[in-house]
Order: C-alpha cells, then structure tokens, then sequence
C-alpha cells in the first residue's frame, strides 16, 4: 500500500521550525486554517505527536530532497537526482540528463569532489 505524504514543518506555539519533513496523511487528527501575521494565513496540521504546517519554504524542501538517495545539491539553489544522469563533466561543471546534453543542472567549483564523490559511491564509477 503506497502511503500519503505532505511535506510539513513542525510548529511549537507560533515559531516555525526551518528544517521540513516528512508527515504521513494517515497521522492527520484535524487542520485549521490560523493566522500567523496580519493577513498571513497558514493551516495548522494537528497528530498525536505534534503541530505542523505544510512547508512553503524553497530551502527547507532542498535541503529535504537532499536526504534522499541520489538527490543532491550540487550548486547554490540547484538539486539533481544523479540516478536519472546520463553523463557528467567536471571540467564544464555539469551534469547531464540526456543524451543531447541540453538538459542539464550545474556543479559548484567547491562542490567538484564532493560530487565527484558521491557519483563513485553511487555507481562505482
């Protein structure tokens, strides 16, 4: 059975966490709709183990999506599932995902090695 997922940040009183994760739906007890600033409405996702709001934040859900397996930040802004790549470039700084090389996502000079890295743990390579 596939489960249900929202992306969410915890919540305790009106602070909002900056890191997100995963909430399963099944856990959902009840959302209300609360306003945080003036104008500024949010809903407020109730479980047994805590109050969540889903997560809007870019960050917060890059820095999620890098946790899993194959996805990596590799420069400012920029996340790739190297499990999709077909091929890489460490001289350009890229990596690509087809075979035209028209797709493709960049590599931070100080990232390099990291992804150079991460590529030889992922594939052997």
């Amino acid at each position: 059975m596939i489960r249900d997922r929202i992306m969410v940040q915890r919540r305790e009183g009106k602070k909002i966490s900056d890191v997100a994760e995963w909430l399963d739906v099944d856990d959902i007890r009840q959302c209300r709709r609360e306003l945080f600033k003036k104008g500024d409405y949010k809903v407020v996702i109730y479980t047994s183990y805590g109050e969540f709001i889903r997560s809007d934040s870019n960050d917060a859900f890059l820095k999620l999506m890098n946790e899993r397996e194959g996805m990596m930040l590799t420069d400012s802004g920029i996340l790739g599932n190297l499990y999709k790549m077909k091929d890489v470039d460490y001289e350009t700084g890229k990596v690509y995902f087809d075979d035209e090389r028209k797709e493709y996502i960049t590599i931070a000079q100080s990232k390099i090695e990291l992804v150079k890295n991460y590529i030889k743990k992922l594939f052997g390579k």
